[in-house]
């Protein structure tokens, strides 16, 4: 308890000295859904690991802007009882939003933006109307990109420039809406 008080004391006297630009990585868990419109009666929905990269600024306490670069997986799963594979990845850009609260070394935040996602949906072709134990009719690939919106929420713990942080994210693709909730670190560089 003393280390993080002695560690965490001094930084909370410099934390309104931690605006400008920063740089960071997440990884955490992505939902991919993806709708097979005519090619499947159900949906594609499974879980699977991802990642990304950004980087933001801070212009005053409780406003900022990040980019970033997320690429949320290739999950492979079931479709209309048929191996199936879905993936999407892309841009975004936000304006995030700092709640201001008493505690210095601690940020909880909204972002708002739009995302450019390439999304891809690969699997086999069935019989109209087959929902259980179908037979394959062949294979299809569904490959598109999309500008929509995206939404966040987050929470962060600055220490000094570095700065630990778990998020929630929501993106618009053009085959359905996947999320990701992630943890990572920024750095601020100045």
């Amino acid at each position: 308890m003393a280390v993080m008080v002695a560690v965490v004391a001094p930084q909370a006297g410099r934390a309104g000295d931690l605006l400008g630009l920063y740089i960071g990585a997440a990884v955490g868990q992505a939902q991919v859904r993806a709708d097979a419109g005519g090619f499947s009666t159900q949906d594609f929905r499974d879980n699977h690991s991802a990642f990304k990269v950004l980087v933001g600024g801070r212009a005053i306490s409780v406003l900022g802007a990040e980019l970033e670069y997320v690429d949320l997986g290739k999950p492979g799963g079931v479709l209309s009882s048929l191996p199936a594979q879905a993936s999407a990845k892309g841009t975004a850009a936000f304006g995030v939003l700092y709640l201001p609260i008493p505690l210095p070394v601690l940020d909880i935040y909204g972002k708002l933006g739009v995302a450019h996602l390439q999304s891809r949906l690969r699997g086999n072709l069935v019989a109209p109307g087959c929902t259980v134990a179908c037979t394959s009719l062949g294979s299809f690939n569904l490959d598109t990109s999309k500008t929509s919106a995206a939404a966040g929420v987050g929470v962060q713990l600055s220490l000094g420039p570095l700065a630990v942080r778990g998020e929630y994210e929501r993106f618009g693709t053009a085959l359905a809406s996947p999320d990701l909730v992630s943890v990572g670190v920024t750095w601020s560089l100045f």
